[in-house]
């Protein structure tokens, strides 16, 4: 991606791509000459290019979980699973294209002018809490602070709750993440801390529910459009609404990070967006498609069909690459170059078909606010690739900066 890192070897498989230093090699070379395989080694089938990704998110015989196991039986029997199960990204039943109505619905009524106003103020809220002067780790702080306590706002959650709601949301998020992808490794405490997490967090959300002077308006507009559909379970909407945090949590903040790296490892394009704070904005698009957070995802053969010219089983399991997707030409011409003037950019951060992200103009939203604060600041860019790790994951690719 960029000439700061060395040449290194490739990931071992697709899975280890995310956490990877530098996987865009790799990923180059699976859009243009593996464009859709089976990884005998590993027993899944891998989607690389631009048009097998596609293919795999908009076919309706692709599942987001396997038939046979909705929910990660090692989630069974506790809280976690209750919200795992309702999460409209996890569910193709029939409940889901309702359920995905209302949740889009409710999120692209909030005004964008108001969740800026929101993030600015908690922006500068943080100063005064993680201190004046930021180094490398209360930049962290802050990338995974900001996103998640806005959409916290939105839904109604008061800012004295705003620390234990994060510490939830990190719980279940890990059990959940170990449950499904194996990456990390389920251990019976991180299990317990998620149950734990996820009961609380179900706490807090319906309480706020039945609470009208304390409901935020996600909260309002997302109950309101679930009547609207027909969705009457309430525990649906609950487990939604937490969902949105759910997803904020680690996506945005890696996403702010994945841009400050970009930021630090190209002084010229720096210099120009320090004189021109509206390049800020193209920057960050073309972060999304260039590093990719969301860099795979999972879907599951629901019965035996064709993909990409494959024959594949009822039960099989395909790596959907979409960092793989975003650097083949045949999305974008000249990809490996970052261009913030390219003309007719395309990405599938946000994916494709039914189970496409709504959250497409709130996410670089709130990124932008947040990294224009860093920037005014004086965030330490010349001292985050020496801090520089990536968190353990199947499929997320969150940077993460320590001293």
């Amino acid at each position: 991606m960029t000439a700061t890192i060395s040449a290194i070897a490739d990931p071992d498989h697709a899975r280890a791509a995310p956490s990877h230093p530098d996987p865009y090699p790799y990923y180059g070379r699976l859009a243009r000459e593996r464009p859709f395989f089976r990884d005998d080694a590993n027993g899944w089938w891998v989607a690389a290019s631009a048009a097998s990704v596609t293919e795999v998110l908009t076919s309706v015989i692709c599942l987001t979980r396997p038939l046979s196991e909705p929910i990660p039986e090692a989630l069974r029997g506790g809280a976690a699973a209750e919200i795992f199960g309702r999460l409209v990204r996890l569910r193709d039943d029939e409940a889901r294209g309702k359920l995905k109505e209302a949740v889009t619905k409710a999120l692209q009524s909030v005004d964008l002018g108001q969740v800026a106003g929101l993030a600015r103020t908690r922006a500068a809220e943080l100063d005064s809490e993680l201190g004046r002067t930021l180094d490398e780790d209360k930049t962290t702080q802050f990338m995974f602070a900001l996103p998640v306590q806005v959409v916290a706002q939105l839904l109604g959650v008061r800012r004295e709750r705003f620390g234990d709601t994060m510490g939830w949301l990190g719980d279940y998020g890990a059990a959940a993440a170990a449950a499904g992808t194996g990456i990390p490794a389920l251990t019976p405490e991180l299990l317990a801390r998620g149950h734990r997490g996820a009961q609380a967090l179900f706490d807090l959300v319906s309480a706020i529910r039945n609470d009208d002077e304390q409901r935020g308006l996600l909260l309002d507009a997302l109950m309101r459009e679930a009547r609207r559909v027909g969705c009457e379970d309430e525990r649906d909407v609950i487990a939604n609404a937490i969902g949105y945090m759910v997803q904020g949590y680690a996506a945005m903040a890696s996403s702010i990070g994945l841009t400050l790296l970009a930021l630090a490892r190209r002084p010229a394009l720096r210099a120009q967006i320090a004189a021109d704070r509206t390049l800020l904005r193209p920057f960050i698009q073309e972060v999304l498609r260039c590093d990719t957070v969301t860099s795979s995802t999972f879907r599951f053969m629901a019965r035996d069909g064709e993909i990409a010219g494959h024959k594949l089983r009822r039960g099989e399991m395909i790596i959907v690459l979409l960092a793989a997707a975003n650097r083949d030409p045949a999305l974008n011409p000249d990809p490996d170059r970052f261009d913030i003037a390219r003309e007719d950019r395309k990405y599938l951060e946000f994916g494709a078909g039914a189970h496409a992200c709504p959250a497409d103009k709130v996410v670089p939203l709130i990124v932008e606010i947040a990294v224009d604060h860093l920037l005014a600041r004086g965030v330490p860019l010349e001292r985050l690739e020496a801090s520089l790790s990536y968190a353990a994951s199947g499929h997320v690719r969150t940077p993460l900066f320590k001293r």
